[in-house]
């Protein structure tokens, strides 16, 4: 069992988080663009159940063999915490003026201060989605968390532990009926624990069969790899006009995280590239931001549109099955839609690099510092004292 100091990194699906989010946010910008309309962009939505997935294998390989050494569920409950509120913080800050310059002030708008402070804002207690627009974000749902480990005798069964990962998505729900790609409390939950749960098996199932960790020739790997990942492109493409297909794509996404859990192949070799390992260090940050960046040049273009006459938002449905809604036309060029496209993913990372540069690190590294003092005061407390 590895230790706590010497846990494995899996630097190719943290590369695999950040183009999750990448594609959420291309996903939300609402612009009309060649990029929106490629059914890969278009069907972005399902990159979250791929998320749910990563972040089910990444936290399990992080904290099983912790949490069976007796790391602590409050410690790690302290921990989590730590590393998600200090942006969710940030943003609701952020999000306050613009909801309050949209819909002024009143009894709604203070309530939805209250439920995301307390970070209950995705449990349906406020009329819409208020001061942002994803559901459940980075709520962490734990139960318990568990030590799946075999044993020489299987006759103890640790606690099983599931947690929200950082994120969630969807913009303001149009539909009464609960969608996959569109929903409420009652799927998104459902989505959430569907795609940790397995995340957390098939961690689980890549320590028990060690031909699952088995490498193969780096040609080999390669292959594997690059037919994983056009299955990823062919499979989101498709799948979003069929339900069936939805609800399985956290299956399909589980197959890709245990090719690529292995890093032998030449597509790893590129997920692993500097760059690449920074957009999956700025995972969340882009996950929490990305909303943020598109209200404000959303409000910007309104505002050129007005002053200078021009026609920047047109009714338009970008995704199947869902109703008209005001989204953002360069003057009719799909090219310049492409360009803002871009230019919002870009000013996302690069707001991504500061807020995680002077938020969440500051924030997680001053909870950890926190938790250790009251694990040595803890520790010393409990030694016996004798006299001298």
């Amino acid at each position: 069992m590895a230790s706590a100091e010497n846990i494995s990194r899996y630097r190719a699906l943290d590369s695999w988080r950040g183009i999750c989010a990448c594609m959420v946010a291309l996903f939300h910008f609402d612009v009309i663009s060649h990029l929106s309309f490629l059914p890969l962009t278009r069907h972005a939505y399902l990159f979250v159940d791929f998320f749910f997935v990563l972040s089910g294998f990444v936290i399990a390989s992080n904290y099983r063999s912790r949490l069976a050494e007796g790391f602590g569920t409050g410690r790690f409950l302290a921990l989590r915490l730590g590393r998600i509120y200090p942006l969710h913080l940030v943003t609701l800050l952020l999000f306050i003026p613009i909801d309050a310059a949209k819909d002024g002030i009143g009894p709604n708008l203070l309530q939805a201060i209250v439920t995301n402070v307390l970070m209950l804002q995705g449990l349906g207690v406020n009329p819409q989605n208020w001061l942002n627009f994803r559901e459940l974000e980075h709520q962490y749902r734990v139960l318990r968390l568990c030590d799946l480990r075999r044993r020489r005798k299987p006759d103890r069964v640790g606690d099983l532990a599931l947690a929200a990962p950082d994120h969630g998505r969807t913009g303001r729900a149009r539909h009464h009926q609960p969608r996959w790609d569109e929903c409420d409390l009652r799927l998104c939950l459902v989505r959430c624990l569907y795609g940790f749960a397995l995340g957390v098996v098939c961690f689980d199932l890549r320590e028990r069969f060690p031909v699952l960790r088995a490498r193969q020739a780096p040609s080999g790997e390669t292959w594997l790899e690059a037919a994983s990942l056009m299955l990823v492109v062919f499979y989101v493409s498709v799948a979003g006009s069929n339900v069936i297909l939805q609800v399985a794509s956290p299956l399909v996404f589980t197959l890709v995280v245990l090719v690529f859990a292995r890093e032998a192949g030449g597509v790893s070799r590129w997920l692993t590239v500097p760059f690449m390992l920074m957009i999956g260090t700025l995972t969340y940050s882009i996950y929490m931001l990305h909303p943020f960046v598109r209200a404000v040049v959303r409000a910007i273009l309104m505002v050129v549109e007005r002053l200078a006459h021009m026609e920047l938002f047109v009714s338009y449905a970008l995704s199947p099955g869902h109703e008209p809604t005001k989204v953002v036309s360069m003057n009719g060029s799909l090219w310049l839609g492409d360009l803002l496209q871009i230019a919002m993913l870009l000013l996302t990372v690069l707001l991504s690099v500061a807020t995680y540069r002077f938020v969440e690190e500051p924030g997680r590294n001053w909870v950890r510092r926190l938790a250790d003092r009251r694990k040595a005061a803890a520790v010393r407390s409990a030694q016996p004292a004798f006299d001298t």
